[in-house]
């Protein structure tokens, strides 16, 4: 630089007023300090160039990649620091404008270099964590979910590249178009439950204001294809709707009318639901009024909703392309032969609840005037070829007309269901017409007060060669034998049948053998009972007519059990019929169901017939028999047992012993014999399941055993809820129950057990390989967490819903496996220092609904927390302090998925911050409140006046006196001369070994024994007199040596010696105005204080450290006797001797 010209004057001054402009705008990410360019680097304009280069794009270029996953904002900077650059070397002033004069160089380099940013944060893109909703980017998909948010307003800052927007359940009172200007990438938008009618609604949240949305809010969202708009009280169907719509739905709304002007903008519509307008939870006490062309435009609708509207007719001119109409729960009395006339493409039809059958429905119900059946014409279905689904369920019918099936021969799921069908399902000439039938309903078509022997099905049922399900629930007679289904036993497709709620008192099992592909026989909720010569075959006749109040909870007596709820807007889409079965039950194979029957005992030849059996539901039976191993011999391949609900007696360890394939079995809710006292039970039976995977013991309240524990092979699984461990593992007790011996168990929970302690013993008695353990819904108050240690394969702990106040000092040193970790509803009010320290593997971790006010980042490790899937902090009363500041910065970073983050992870104080979020939280946090600072500052005035004015009227001359006493104390006194012994007092840590060694080795040896000069020394174990009291022996050493040499730890300097001798040598300067202190520093401590900076600026001589290097000793000892032989006054520094 010597060589160049210098600047031009003008230039030059030029230059130097626009560094001093920007100076602060050079600030360097990689070190985070400002650094300002000295002004002799720059020479001519192109050297000011290659300076700039160097300085500004080499640092923004070098290791760029750490700035993947920044905030725009932050990117932001980046461009600053260039246009900064970019002003320096032109010479123009900052707030003239920039691009103009941009120099080629820098706008295309800046290109490069952001665009390479940008490639390598779309990985990591971050979305506005104040957003009250949850963002989860999917492929092509951006859905932002919304739902039970308590808004009232719609949220801002919604991403613009949205495609699924769900803002149901909230309380919010309008929409407009402003809302939606800059999410034009909408694909789904669900606005359901935002003022649900009175009698839908919550009570504690009555809507008495419908939902306005303004004219054309969404008509500008050209994408938007799915729109529901369900349970906000509208009147009628929105206006300015877009084109391209697809779904609609407004059910649950106050539509009483619909028109064809109303629907006009939909004209490429294919889904439109407008049910439950009008039905007895929603009244609106008008029939619903459709105009005859209403859906006369709709070419492209394919599904119609229309239920529980009080509609008394099928709307007219539906269209052609309609593949599904559910138009049930309505007023309709009469299916014309033109009412479903043209609808080619229909497949799906849903007509029940028209002239219901009323006889136990737990619902407002009325039938048609007289019990009148849903009149249906011969010719109803003729244009219906394509039907595959018709549900006809409790429209009251006497008699099927075969007419109606003449051109539905597609027809796959038939539902005729809670009707008077008992006589035509002994005839039915109708299946006749249903060659590809695969579901066929025929329950609860009962005759009232009637209760027949026996059931004979119609011969039409052998041409239902297809069929695989058929359900005759509810038909009630007494005895299933192989008439009832002799006309079944051909159907090679059949695979469930089910004749549940029949009260069945005898049945005759070698019946199902015959069938070739059954595989779910359902016989539940009978009353089959067996006898000492197997199942019964005798009828049992009685007087007694069954009633039905007990089953009211059967699907098939719930108001529209396709119903969509808030919270889930699909369910109508799907016909199929539910299932009762377990379906981990019928998975393994042949299913039989003897559920809550009167199967009180059990014979060996009860299940002689069924071998093939590989999943058996004996529940809800009463049985209290004892078991000894031999009453399922017969069957040895059985692989799931139900038998819950019943009376058990495990009284021999045997018990189940001929299941040698058992991989589930279910002894939930047995608890009559283990609640008796004084009954001997045996839990060891599960070392005889060589197969046994899963057992179930929730609900029993086992309290005692004769066995110590369970042993078992193969159980991987065990639930043994709602027991009594309390008491197996009750404190003090000689020998804790034990699973220790259950080799293969890795999933164990223990959860409602009315534990409230776990000794540390326990968790010897738990397997080595455990992975899961579920301690969730007790009594803890304290949990043993070093007791962890010794399950070394913990995945999973559930300490939910419990009383723990306490986590673990360092999470990691109780279990590094752990990678889940649950304790929400808790009462856990502060995080240990080093919680998370270590703790690598953890992937979820729930402190949900816990009394947890400040998280400092200590006990949250960044390089733990960022490994985090999911973290749960919502229902925790946070103080927003500057101990906070830390987790709202993470928060705003992170990429851990934090539910409900910005709705209910919120401040409980102060006050301006109460109800605010978290993730709000800036530095502006951590400024003073003046209002706080005055009401203390006036506060303490005023209680200073009134205990001074207290305090002189009562003890007055009492403080006169101490006043004094402390004025005399102030002022000193003056020492006597005392006679100098030593050369100096060496203060040292004696109960440091390395420390004594070194004193005693080193420095006496370095200046007592050496030739050269000898300094004579004082020190604590050799020279100070037995017997004295500490304090005297420390100030007669201190005064009777020339100085007070201080060797320093770390840990010396935390005790109360050292405290008191630094005191002591500090008086003397106070005193005699003589500094006799010298520091040694064989540990790196106290090196910020402002007292050693003040030390070794004034007075360097007498502050030494003990060197590393060997080689530097010699000139450590030769400082140190300098230090000793020269006062330090003499080593005091020019300028501070001028102020003395």
């Amino acid at each position: 630089m010597g060589n160049q010209q210098k600047l031009a004057p003008s230039y030059q001054a030029r230059v130097e007023q626009v560094v001093s402009n920007h100076k602060k705008m050079f600030m360097f990410p990689h070190q985070g300090e400002r650094e300002e360019i000295p002004m002799h680097l720059f020479g001519q304009e192109g050297n000011t160039t290659t300076v700039i280069h160097a300085v500004v794009i080499s640092r923004l270029d070098y290791c760029n990649a750490l700035y993947m996953g920044l905030l725009l904002s932050q990117i932001q900077k980046l461009q600053l620091v260039q246009n900064a650059a970019a002003r320096l070397l032109m010479g123009i002033f900052m707030w003239e404008h920039i691009q103009p004069i941009i120099l080629p160089w820098g706008k295309s380099r800046l290109f490069f270099f952001l665009f390479c940013l940008f490639l390598k944060m779309v990985p990591a893109v971050q979305y506005d964590k104040t957003l009250p909703c949850d963002v989860d980017p999917l492929e092509d998909l951006l859905i932002v979910d919304c739902r039970a948010r308590h808004l009232v307003t719609f949220p801002e800052g919604i991403p613009a590249n949205t495609t699924n927007l769900t803002l149901s359940i909230n309380h919010i009172e309008d929409i407009k178009p402003a809302n939606f200007e800059r999410l034009e990438n909408l694909v789904e938008v669900d606005f359901r439950c935002n003022c649900m009618p009175v009698t839908l609604g919550p009570m504690d949240h009555i809507c008495t204001k419908s939902l306005n949305v303004q004219h054309g809010t969404f008509e500008k969202l050209t994408q938007l294809k799915s729109l529901y708009l369900d349970g906000n009280q509208l009147s009628e169907v929105p206006r300015g709707l877009p084109q391209n719509l697809r779904l609609l739905s407004l059910e649950a709304n106050h539509i009483t009318a619909i028109s064809k002007e109303s629907l006009k903008e939909l004209g490429n519509i294919e889904i439109l639901l407008l049910g439950k307008n009008c039905y007895y939870r929603n009244h609106c006490n008008v029939f619903f009024q459709i105009d005859s062309t209403a859906f006369q435009a709709l070419k492209k609708l394919t599904v119609l909703s229309l239920k529980a509207n009080n509609l008394s007719s099928i709307p007219q001119n539906l269209p052609h392309s309609l593949k599904k109409l559910y138009i049930h729960d309505n007023q309709i009395q009469n299916i014309s032969q033109y009412d479903l006339n043209y609808l080619h493409n229909l497949e799906v039809l849903d007509l029940s609840g028209n002239c219901p059958r009323c006889h136990n429905a737990p619902y407002p119900c009325e039938p048609c005037f007289n019990n009148k059946s849903l009149l249906i014409s011969p010719t109803a279905f003729a244009s219906l070829k394509q039907l595959k689904f018709l549900r006809l369920h409790s429209t009251s019918l006497r008699h099927v007309n075969p007419k109606w099936f003449e051109n539905t021969r597609n027809l796959e799921v038939l539902d005729l269901s809670q009707n008077y069908l008992a006589k035509e399902i002994e005839d039915a000439k109708f299946l006749n017409f249903l060659p590809n039938l695969l579901d066929l309903d025929l329950s609860f078509n009962y005759d009232p007060q009637k209760y027949p022997t026996d059931l004979n099905l119609s011969c039409t049922f052998s041409n239902l060669t297809k069929l695989k399900y058929l359900r005759l629930r509810g038909y009630v007679f007494k005895t299933l034998n192989l008439n009832t289904v002799h006309y079944l036993r051909n159907l090679i497709n059949l695979t469930e049948l089910d004749f549940g709620t029949n009260f069945i008192r005898n049945v005759n099992f070698n019946m199902f053998e015959d069938f070739p592909a059954l595989q779910i026989i359902n016989l539940s909720f009978n009353k089959i009972s067996p006898t000492s010569e197997g199942f019964s075959e005798v009828p049992f006749y009685s007087s007694h007519v069954p009633l039905f109040d007990q089953y009211k909870e059967m699907h098939y007596f719930v108001y529209d059990e396709y119903s969509r709820s808030c919270s889930s807007k699909d369910r109508e889409m799907s016909p199929s019929l539910p299932h009762s079965i377990e379906p981990s039950c019928t998975h393994h194979g042949k299913t039989l169901d003897l559920s809550r029957n009167n199967m009180f005992f059990i014979n060996p030849s009860d299940f002689q017939n069924f071998a093939s059996i590989k999943c058996l539901n004996l529940s809800g039976n009463a049985m209290s028999q004892t078991l000894h191993g031999t009453e399922f011999r017969f069957l040895s391949g059985l692989k799931y047992l139900d038998f819950s609900n019943n009376r058990i007696d495990l009284l021999y360890s045997n018990a189940f012993q001929e299941l040698k394939e058992l991989e589930t079995l279910d002894l939930s809710d047995n608890k009559y014999y283990f609640q008796a006292e004084g009954v001997t039970h045996m839990l060891n039976f599960t070392s005889n399941l060589i197969s046994l995977k899963t057992l179930l013991l929730n609900g029993n309240e086992i309290f005692t055993s004769v066995d110590k524990g369970m042993a078992s092979s193969s159980i991987q699984t065990l639930e043994f809820r709602q027991n009594r461990l309390d008491i197996l593992w009750k404190a003090g007790t000689k020998d804790y129950f034990s699973f220790r011996e259950l080799k293969c168990l890795t999933k164990l929970d223990i959860s409602d057990n009315s534990l409230s302690y776990l000794p540390k013993e326990v968790f010897d008695c738990l397997p080595l390989q455990l992975q899961q353990l579920n301690l969730s819904n007790n009594k803890l108050k304290t949990f043993n967490w070093g007791g962890l240690q010794v399950l070394k394969n913990l995945t999973v702990l559930d300490l939910s819903n419990n009383q723990v106040t306490t986590v673990p000092h360092e999470l990691s040193n109780c279990s590094e496996a752990l990678k889940k970790l649950i304790l929400r509803h808790n009462r856990i009010k502060k995080l240990t220092e080093n919680f998370l320290r270590g703790a690598f593997q953890l992937r979820y971790l729930d402190l949900s609904f816990n009394k947890i006010r400040t998280i400092r980042n200590s006990s949250f490790p960044q390089n733990v927390i960022n490994n985090l899937n999911k973290l749960l902090l919502n229902g925790n009363p946070f103080k927003c302090d500057c101990d906070s500041v830390w987790l709202a910065w993470w928060m705003n970073r992170t990429n851990v998925t934090i539910p409900r983050l910005a709705t209910d992870v919120t401040c409980t104080g102060p006050g301006a911050w109460r109800g605010k979020g978290v993730v709000l939280l800036n530095l502006d946090t951590c400024e003073l409140d003046y209002s706080q600072i005055l009401y203390c500052v006036s506060a303490s005035i005023i209680m200073s006046l009134m205990t001074l004015a207290l305090t002189s009227h009562l003890y007055y001359w009492d403080v006169w006196y101490i006043y004094h006493f402390c004025t005399a104390k102030i002022k000193g006194y003056k020492r006597f001369s005392s006679k100098v012994l030593y050369d100096a007092f060496v203060a040292y840590d004696t109960k440091d070994a390395a420390v004594n060694e070194w004193v005693l080795r080193e420095l006496v040896e370095k200046l007592e024994n050496e030739q050269d000069k000898q300094f004579n020394l004082c020190l604590e174990e050799r020279d100070w007199l037995p017997g004295q009291p500490v304090l005297d022996n420390l100030s007669e050493s201190i005064e009777m040596s020339r100085k007070t040499v201080f060797v320093l730890t770390n840990r010396y300097i935390a005790c109360g010696n050292f405290r008191t001798a630094f005191y002591l040598a500090h008086q003397r300067l106070m005193d005699e105005k003589v500094d006799v202190i010298i520091l040694i520093f064989l540990e790196k401590v106290l090196q910020k204080t402002k007292y050693l900076r003040l030390r070794k600026r004034l007075c360097s001589r007498s502050v030494l450290e003990w060197p590393t290097n060997p080689q530097s000793q010699c000139y450590f000892w030769h400082c140190l006797k300098n230090a000793l032989a020269v006062n330090n006054e003499v080593s005091y520094n020019i300028l501070f001797k001028e102020i003395v």
